[in-house]
């Protein structure tokens, strides 16, 4: 056999490139995903957690954040692993393992809790998605945070401990349930309209449902920002507080008496509303008060006054604000606070509690989008402040449009948590860059040349530049 010589140039590049293959992770093997990683590995994984009902984030980011984080160790738990949140082969191999079928059938099943699995979850999952409370898009077999919580609605809709696990009790109220839902009608509908259908209730669709909302929405009680044409929990909710209050039976089912009450109180209210003297309230910059306190308080609610304390004097700030809160309640943005802007100020519903994970969520969605300046859509791609403004909106925050301005509204803190925005010194004195900051040392920008990415606090470059952090909630 001959002999073949390698040069010694041949043996270093031979043995470089040899690491180099053994370096690239292979899915489901050594490698291990944990905090900070960003790459399809990741994506797989959330996916998996996904279909096993622990990711309960609307997309597979690839990004692996504190959400990532939480649904594994809720899925280690759920094995018996140590919960470290992060995924070794061992964590992996559970993951993938197939949902188990050897469980007793769901009728038969006097428990079932956080970590069953089988033939009988899936049936559970079936039947509460029939009644409207499993809302996941799959039925996945398998008993997470996702099916418990959807048992808790149940329960806390039909009087029951809203503790999440199926015994006998909430059983036997599911199967019942399901049985009203899926018999068929003993009488067809004899006419058509709003006034005429004579019960409503979860599970119902159209036009009639619609309606339903708007009523109860002018009334107060049904708070959800949009009208759906769904029947779910919301409108049962709404028309439980609505029965209670005009002492009528409390069913959450909008029957015919309950609909003609809730005309009747429409009716009224609308004659209230007629007889009612108009107040004048107009606001404008140059204003103090009372009133200026309550605007900016109730602006700041709602995500438009960024300005850290309520000064109770009507500036450019403010407003600026009111400008912003007009154009979405789509009235003419002339930033002067009338009787019109007014009411529908106060009359709005509050934005959800600020989450900085679902902001790290959604920034890290954004991976990869070009840096586009001027840009301030994923489709037209992002430059530094473009990208803040348009992940910031999307929980409800709005913040000014540059990054100077962005610094000079936000409050100081002495060192960054998840969610807080990093400023850096770069082209020009003052703050001239920003990202956000997710953890473990690093931040999600867009970079002049690199789009949007993530880097560390503690690289060469960004530390030399870095100017301190501030919060926006």
């Amino acid at each position: 056999m001959k002999r073949v010589r390698f040069t010694p140039k041949q043996v270093i590049i031979s043995s470089a490139f040899a690491s180099a293959l053994f370096m690239v992770p292979m899915v489901g093997e050594a490698s291990e995903l944990k905090l900070g990683m960003s790459n399809q590995e990741v994506k797989e994984l959330q996916d998996l957690l996904k279909a096993k009902g622990f990711f309960a984030y609307h997309t597979s980011t690839g990004y692996f954040g504190p959400i990532t984080e939480k649904a594994v160790k809720e899925f280690q738990a759920s094995v018996h692993l140590t919960p470290t949140g992060i995924v070794d082969k061992v964590t992996y191999e559970k993951l993938k393992s197939s949902v188990s079928t050897s469980q007793p059938k769901y009728y038969a099943s006097s428990v079932l809790k956080i970590g069953a699995k089988g033939e009988s979850v899936s049936v559970l999952q079936r039947h509460l998605k029939t009644l409207g409370y499993f809302t996941y898009p799959k039925i996945t077999g398998y008993y997470g945070s996702v099916t418990a919580e959807a048992v808790k609605r149940f329960q806390r809709a039909y009087g029951l401990a809203a503790d999440g696990v199926v015994n006998s009790q909430t059983l036997k109220k599911i199967q019942e349930a399901v049985q009203r839902k899926t018999e068929p009608q003993s009488a067809s509908k004899q006419n058509k309209g709003t006034h005429s259908s004579s019960v409503l209730k979860l599970g119902t669709k159209g036009k009639e449902v619609s309606q339903l909302q708007l009523h109860l929405k002018t009334l107060g009680y049904f708070q959800y920002p949009t009208i759906t044409d769904y029947y779910g929990i919301i409108t049962s909710d709404a028309v439980k507080k609505f029965q209670k209050e005009n002492g009528l039976t409390v069913t959450g089912i909008a029957d015919s008496l309950t609909l003609a009450k809730i005309r009747q109180a429409i009716e009224q209210k609308e004659k209230s509303k007629a007889s009612e003297p108009k107040k004048n309230i107009y606001l404008t910059i140059g204003s103090m008060g009372e009133q200026v306190k309550q605007v900016q308080t109730k602006l700041k609610q709602l995500g438009y006054f960024t300005y850290p304390t309520i000064t109770g004097y009507y500036g450019s700030v403010t407003a600026e604000a009111v400008k912003q809160f007009q154009k979405s309640v789509q009235l003419r943005p002339t930033g002067v606070v009338d009787q019109t802007t007014y009411e529908q100020l106060m009359g709005k519903q509050l934005v959800k509690k600020f989450d900085p994970m679902n902001l790290i969520a959604d920034a890290a969605e954004l991976l990869g989008t070009p840096y586009v300046w001027g840009g301030e859509t994923p489709k037209s791609g992002f430059d530094c402040s473009g990208f803040l403004v348009y992940v910031f909106k999307k929980q409800g925050i709005s913040l000014p449009r540059t990054v100077a301005t962005i610094w000079n509204v936000g409050t100081p803190v002495n060192a960054p948590s998840v969610g807080d925005i990093v400023f850096f010194e770069t082209h020009q004195p003052g703050a001239s860059h920003a990202g956000i900051y997710i953890g473990n040392n690093q931040f999600i920008h867009s970079g002049s040349s690199t789009g949007v990415t993530i880097s560390k606090l503690d690289n060469s470059y960004w530390s030399k530049r870095y100017l301190g952090a501030k919060r926006y909630y």
